[in-house]
This record gives structure tokens, C-alpha cells and sequence, in this order.
């Protein structure tokens, strides 16, 4: 049976992908550098984008234990004196949210989609299911300013 957030589930799956092929390539070293002040650095915004997948799991009912807990709540912006992880450790910790996120999606049912949800995101769809639809767009962000940041710091485009 197809559920409300089946079109999502493809650009969870493509994000999974992506998100690997954005820091393909770069060295600890680079992902540390900032192209600006106003800018975050790759390991940032890595680092971000796996623990907001985390966070994703609790918009599906299944939460689990975020290694990057306390990083980032309440907005928390880049801090240029905390040593954020090592690309290898968010790619590894990608990986296992991924499968998570993958279990959950299938399992998901669509009364806990359409119940409301305590975040309430910017689109206003206060359920879960538009959560999590806000949160997917957000990961697509975060992995397009990756893949800008690549290409720049490699010379070489994000593949697909």
C-alpha cells in the first residue's frame, strides 16, 4: 500500500548518496577551511546534516541515540575553537542513521504521519509527515551547499 511520504522516501534514498558523493574528495584539512567568515566549512555542515538525520528518526516515531547530540540544538552557529568530527566518523555515523531512517520510513504508519507534531516546521503542515517533509528539503539544502563547497575546495562537481 502506498503511503503519504512514499515521493519522499526517493529523495531520502537519493540524499543517501549524495551526501557521500558531496565529500568525495576532500581532505580533513579542507573540510575545515571557510570561504568566509559568514560561512560554515564542510565538516560543519557535514556534521549538522547527519545529526539532523538523527532527529528525522523522532519524526517517524523512531528515536535514536544522536552521537552529535548537544552540537547543534537551539541553532547553535559554528565555532571556529570546537574540533568538530573527522569526515571518516560523520560518514560512518551517516551510514547507520541512513539504515535507520531507511527501517523507519517503511514502517512508518500513515496515523502517525497525519498526527500533529510537537516541531512545528516553517511550511505549515503541523504534522508529522510535513515535519519530516521540511526536515527532507533541509538535508537537500545542506547537501547542495556541500556539493557547492566541493566543487570549490576539489575543483571537481558533486556526482549524481
Amino acid at each position: 500500500m502506498s503511503k503519504s511520504i512514499d515521493h519522499l522516501k526517493n529523495i531520502v534514498k537519493m540524499n543517501d548518496r549524495l551526501f557521500i558523493n558531496s565529500l568525495e574528495g576532500i581532505t580533513e584539512e579542507q573540510a575545515k577551511e571557510r570561504i568566509s567568515d559568514h560561512n560554515n566549512p564542510v565538516n560543519w555542515i557535514a556534521v549538522h546534516t547527519a545529526w539532523a538525520r538523527y532527529n528525522m528518526l523522532a519524526m517517524l516515531g523512531k528515536p535514536a541515540q544522536n552521537p552529535y547530540e548537544g552540537m547543534f540544538e537551539g541553532f547553535k552557529p559554528f565555532d571556529p575553537n570546537f574540533e568538530y568530527p573527522s569526515l571518516s566518523d560523520v560518514k560512518e555515523k551517516w551510514g547507520e542513521a541512513s539504515q535507520l531512517l531507511n527501517e523507519a520510513l517503511e514502517n512508518v504508519s500513515e496515523e502517525h504521519l497525519q498526527s500533529e507534531s510537537p516541531l512545528k516546521s516553517p511550511i505549515g503542515d503541523f504534522t508529522f509527515g510535513g515535519t519530516f517533509a521540511f526536515l527532507v528539503q533541509h538535508e537537500s539544502y545542506d547537501i547542495g551547499q556541500m556539493g557547492f563547497l566541493k566543487k570549490y575546495l576539489t575543483k571537481e562537481p558533486m556526482k549524481y
